[in-house]
């Protein structure tokens, strides 16, 4: 039984989904309209959390800020806002998913089970400990990376997301193929939800986010991992001899 907490203050959208989730014996939902009620129940033993950013009293991402340092399960977000910077805050707060309404029921059981599938992938990949890596040391015990002395915390998308690419240096890796190999599952042709994350994680590790040389985007390629930040080799202008 997968337990799912339900923040959806549109009683009608809490009633559909309620409703479409539990039409098996798969989803067990608890649905609350609030962030006062959400946080009571959110701290209990969840399996999956469904948020709506805007509440009656307060913040969707405020709320998932508050709940993530206990609660591990995927929060998700379910919104009718369709714009790059709430996405980037929600999943720079702790969200692990970000769909927007309106939405097929089918669509929201991929995404829970994409989320699920990823967590089960998680626990059964062993954490290292801390590591060098050219530009930066992570710690993924910790879930920190230490960049010029400055150590500075890790989401777990954002985690899951370097330690993938340091594990696969200079590979070449669409969108796409990094959620199939994150989640284990398809994207089903939305992948922003791995644009936001890289975009918040070169925020931590790039000397010069705007211009980022550890995770780099080839067109044509994909994305590519360098450890130690230098300037590609395809950039570099040739320097004269020495004379």
């Amino acid at each position: 039984m997968i337990r799912v907490l339900l923040v959806e203050d549109d009683l009608e959208i809490s009633k559909i989904l309620c409703g479409y989730l539990q039409q098996t014996e798969e989803y067990a939902v608890t649905a609350v309209a609030d962030a006062e009620s959400a946080k009571e129940l959110g701290r209990g033993q969840w399996d999956v959390i469904l948020m709506d950013v805007m509440l009656p009293d307060g913040s969707g991402i405020h709320l998932c800020e508050e709940l993530r340092p206990e609660q591990k399960c995927p929060i998700l977000f379910i919104s009718c806002i369709d714009d790059d910077s709430v996405i980037t805050e929600a999943l720079a707060y702790g969200g692990d998913d970000y769909i927007v309404k309106p939405f097929s029921n089918a669509i929201l059981n991929a995404r829970i089970k994409a989320n699920l599938r990823r967590v089960q992938m998680d626990q059964e990949r062993k954490p290292k400990g801390s590591v060098l890596c050219g530009a930066f040391v992570l710690d993924e015990e910790s879930m920190t990376v230490q960049v010029n002395g400055q150590t500075k915390k890790l989401g777990g998308m954002e985690l899951r997301i370097l330690a993938f690419f340091m594990e696969h240096p200079n590979q070449y890796f669409t969108s796409a193929e990094l959620y199939k190999k994150l989640w284990g599952k398809p994207s089903l042709g939305d992948t922003r939800t791995v644009l936001v994350h890289i975009y918040n994680l070169r925020r931590k590790i790039e000397k010069d986010p705007a211009h980022p040389r550890i995770i780099r985007n080839v067109p044509g390629r994909g994305y590519t991992f360098d450890a130690t930040g230098l300037e590609p080799a395809e950039n570099k202008q040739e320097k004269p001899a020495p004379q």
